[in-house]
């Protein structure tokens, strides 16, 4: 046998030895804790003893944190004999607790019919969450197979499985969900019989007539899958099935469901559509009250005919509103508009953002009213929030500008408050300009002039005149400035001397700030004639 490790997780062997004593491996691997297992065998004649497996049990991975599958391929053989036991100790040493992460496969492709040969108890002890069996036939019956057997989910495709109808009152069997998938031209009870099972799914491929009255004693069958039918989905098809109280799901992957058809389904909670579906009618889904789950990821709605699209679209956004469930395509090549719509309205909306650019125009003017609706409110949206961005930039600038000017006023209002010291010794008479004109919050109480007689044999005048100035500081603060003048005494006046008369402006003391100060001084000055 030759075997092939992957990342010391994956185990895939293949022989074309017969193995008559039991599955052997090399030593080496014996101590490996794999969780993928996959055997291919090519050879004439296989012949499965009682515990055939047992040897597997030291390489599979027992610590219940993985989940563990084994697949058995069986090929071009011409006899396939499973004794009872066979698979029993496969999953020995996997705690019971843990074997719901279980998986089993087993492929039969043998070179001639009836070839494949399971005895009773064949899965006895088996305990795992799901076994697969894919043959075109099992020779004996359900009942004895799979007895003494606990499976959560057992899939069989291709064979026709037998019923005994005496073999189930002994039949110890746990089965909870049992689903079968036949290619058959007429479905009813005799190719699919009532297996004792708690849960009981049919799928019938190329179907041209399904018997629906032949189902009407059916408590565990809750499934019917119609893949690929050789009719169209009919009225006349599904007639009866409203019988059937368990139903509650239901496949198609047909090319047309005809008007009304699935009236007679109404009690089903699930559906889905397959790839096939080229027309259906908005009445058929309509009569689905009861709906929760909507499948319709393998659908083709750039394929879909006539307004089928537009119908089944519209459904889809009306019943979400009641808490629908919804199954949509993860792909869209085609950039379909209806799918566009639905993952924005349902999913991510990531369609929109990658296919708006190549298809913006297509879907502005969708043959599906609301469809085209959508996206030119979506395009006024947009249009609208661009202006909005482009008015908010413009508000920017404005604001920008406006702080711009305000950092410039504000700068040019301190340099003109510095005091001009030059301007403390303007020339008498000289005339000042409005800038250095009194300040409005000084007050002159005295404007009127008032004459006096000086005699300047007397010390000299202007010395006893006393000026004392306190220069304030530059910086910007409130400072207070003081001026006091002393006025001439007449006593002192000679009067052999020559007098002159002397005008002057008495000044009260005055408190003001430095910019102040300095107009006030430089317009009242003292006049000598």
């Amino acid at each position: 046998m030759d075997c092939t490790c992957y990342d010391y997780s994956e185990l895939r062997c293949v022989t074309s030895k017969s193995l008559l004593h039991g599955l052997s491996l090399v030593k080496n691997l014996t101590k490996q804790n794999f969780r993928t297992l996959d055997f291919k065998f090519d050879s004439i004649k296989f012949d499965l003893q009682a515990d055939y497996f047992s040897s597997l049990t030291n390489i599979i991975d027992n610590s219940g944190n993985s989940y563990i599958s084994i697949t058995f391929r069986y090929h071009n053989f011409e006899l396939f004999h499973s004794h009872t036991a066979a698979f029993r100790s496969l999953f020995d040493n996997v705690k019971r607790q843990n074997r719901s992460r279980t998986r089993l496969t087993i492929e039969l492709q043998p070179v001639k019919p009836k070839s494949i040969i399971f005895d009773s108890n064949s899965f006895e002890n088996l305990h795992l969450d799901e076994l697969s069996i894919y043959a075109d036939s099992i020779s004996s019956p359900f009942e004895s197979v799979f007895n003494q057997t606990h499976i959560i989910h057992l899939n069989i495709e291709g064979a026709i499985v037998q019923h005994d109808p005496e073999l189930v009152k002994t039949f110890t069997g746990k089965i909870k969900a049992f689903k079968i998938t036949r290619m058959i031209d007429t479905m009813n009870s005799d190719e699919f019989p009532p297996f004792p099972v708690e849960s009981y799914i049919i799928e019938a491929h190329k179907l041209r007539k399904l018997e629906a009255a032949t189902f009407e004693n059916y408590t565990q069958l809750n499934g019917i899958n119609i893949i690929q039918p050789d009719v169209s989905i009919t009225p006349q098809l599904l007639m009866g099935l409203e019988k059937i109280i368990k139903l509650n799901s239901m496949s198609f992957d047909a090319e047309r469901i005809a008007d009304g058809a699935l009236k007679y389904v109404k009690q089903i909670q699930t559906v889905a559509f397959g790839p096939y579906l080229k027309m259906i009618d908005i009445d058929s889904l309509q009569s689905l009250k009861l709906l929760r789950q909507l499948d319709v990821r393998y659908v083709q709605f750039p394929t879909l005919q006539g307004n089928s699209s537009c119908l089944l679209t519209d459904f889809i956004n009306k019943r979400r509103m009641d808490d629908l469930t919804v199954y949509l395509p993860q792909e869209n090549p085609d950039c379909d508009c209806s799918l566009i719509f639905l993952n924005n309205i349902i999913d991510d909306g990531s369609q929109l953002k990658q296919c708006l650019e190549t298809t913006n125009d297509r879907c502005l003017f969708s043959s599906c009213p609301f469809i085209a609706d959508y996206f030119q409110r979506q395009q006024q949206e947009q249009q609208q929030e661009q202006q909005r961005l482009q008015q908010e930039q413009q508000r920017l600038q404005q604001e920008q500008q406006r702080l711009q000017q305000e950092q410039q006023r504000a700068q040019n209002e301190l340099t003109s408050t510095k005091p001009d010291t030059k301007r403390i010794n303007v020339p008498y008479g000289e005339e000042l300009d409005e800038e250095h004109s009194v300040p409005p919050n000084v007050v002159n109480t005295f404007d009127t002039l008032v004459p006096v007689l000086v005699d300047f044999e007397a010390s000299p005048p202007l010395n006893d005149f006393k000026e004392q100035v306190i220069t304030t500081t530059t910086e910007p603060i409130a400072t207070t400035t003081t001026t006091e003048i002393l006025d001439v005494d007449p006593d002192n006046v000679n009067d052999n001397d020559q007098s002159k008369e002397i005008t002057t402006n008495t000044y009260a003391k005055v408190t003001t700030t430095d910019s102040d100060f300095l107009q006030f001084f430089s317009q009242h000055q003292l006049n000598v004639v």
